[in-house]
């Protein structure tokens, strides 16, 4: 069943007591009507004049001319009473008729301004702030509108500011994750070239041993740079991973080269696996997760990376036996600025978090305070 909207109770209710006040003063009228014509009806003179004895015959003629006369004015008052019976009723019927008409044209200018109102706010629920009502009608609706109009006006303003920042929030938001993945190669070339200063000083001879690995890493370091430079250049157009055939237990290997002379790193990788990945993702992903594990533990401190494959999935855990985090903070760790280290902009583990979300990873991580913590990936398979 259709709901009755407001305007039609309010037609409803006026038609309900505009025909009510024409039934009762039709009555009213009716009633005083009868009474007329009953006391009219009572008022019998022939009776009267019967009873009167007449002693000449000019006195009967006078009373049968006041009989006549009588009889004739109580007819014209009939007739009287009758034509102001149907008057008194046309004029109600036309009374109600341009009321109704009058009731009809106020709703109308009332309901055309609320229907103005109801498409301009469904344009602000769209995000559309640069409505604009005409400012007419009725006193009430011209201050309505112009109150619609003004806070419209402060929407769209407060709009156009908040733009502004989040573009500048992005912009830094991204030079920041960009000098995080920066300071990510830098580190294991700064090592490399501490390991040939300290070569230099002590065992100058010894130094043309350390060159190849040296190079190797450096070499790695820079085009991983390159990668992340290109990757964050097409950032703004590339929605969605270049997903490829990656060897994760060769990507880890040369990850952790550069770190292997300063922390134990156990590896238990299984060298015939494939997984679907991005591989500039990939190797951003799993240095993050291994400089955390690195923040967390003392210098030749001891960290496990195992690979191994589980039904048509291949599962990475890199655990460290560091200061570990505490419960209330785990859900918390991959909050973009979330950070209980004393440097460090909190951005790479939610960097991990991004880049596994947009690779179809999932990511679990098991921690206890000064017991360390477990960070384990779920890749797909590849299967060529």
């Amino acid at each position: 069943m259709p709901k009755i909207g407001m305007r039609a109770w309010i037609i409803l209710f006026f038609v309900i007591v505009s025909i009510g006040g024409l039934i009762l003063m039709n009555n009213v009228f009716q009633i005083k009507h009868d009474k007329i014509h009953d006391a009219l009806e009572n008022m019998e003179l022939s009776e009267q004049f019967r009873e009167i004895r007449l002693f000449s015959k000019e006195d009967s003629l006078k009373a049968e001319a006041m009989m006549r006369d009588f009889n004739a004015t109580k007819a014209v008052v009939n007739v009287a009473l009758g034509d102001s019976r149907l008057v008194t009723s046309v004029l109600l019927f036309c009374i109600i008729i341009v009321s109704s008409i009058i009731l009809v044209v106020v709703i109308w200018r009332i309901s055309k301004p609320l229907r103005e109102l109801k498409h301009a706010t469904e344009q602000i629920r769209q995000g559309n702030f640069s409505v604009h009502l005409p400012e007419t009608g009725l006193p009430e609706m011209r201050e309505l509108k112009n109150s619609f109009n003004v806070m419209s006006r402060e929407l769209e303003t407060i709009q156009t500011r908040l733009l502004v920042a989040e573009k500048e929030m992005i912009w830094k938001d991204l030079s920041r994750i960009l000098a995080h993945e920066i300071k990510n190669p830098l580190t294991p070339i700064q090592l490399v070239i501490q390991r040939l200063e300290e070569r230099l000083e002590s065992n100058p001879e010894k130094v043309p041993d350390l060159l190849p690995e040296s190079i190797s890493i450096i070499s790695q370091e820079i085009d991983n740079l390159r990668l992340l430079a290109q990757d964050f250049s097409n950032y703004a157009k590339v929605n969605q991973p270049n997903t490829e055939a990656v060897n994760p237990a060769l990507s880890i290997r040369e990850i952790v080269k550069s770190y292997s002379q300063d922390y134990q790193i156990n590896l238990d990788l299984a060298d015939d696996l494939q997984v679907k990945f991005d591989k500039t993702h990939f190797y951003q992903v799993v240095t993050n997760i291994l400089q955390n594990a690195i923040d967390a533990s003392e210098l030749g401190g001891k960290i496990d990376i195992r690979l191994y494959g589980e039904r048509s999935y291949v599962v990475l855990c890199i655990k460290d036996y560091g200061s570990g985090i505490e419960s209330k903070d785990i859900p918390r760790i991959f909050e973009p600025y979330f950070s209980k280290k004393s440097k460090g902009t909190g951005l790479g583990l939610a960097l991990v978090k991004k880049l596994c979300d947009a690779n179809a990873v999932i990511l679990r991580v098991k921690s206890k305070p000064n017991e360390g913590s477990e960070f384990t990936l779920i890749m797909e398979g590849y299967h060529a």
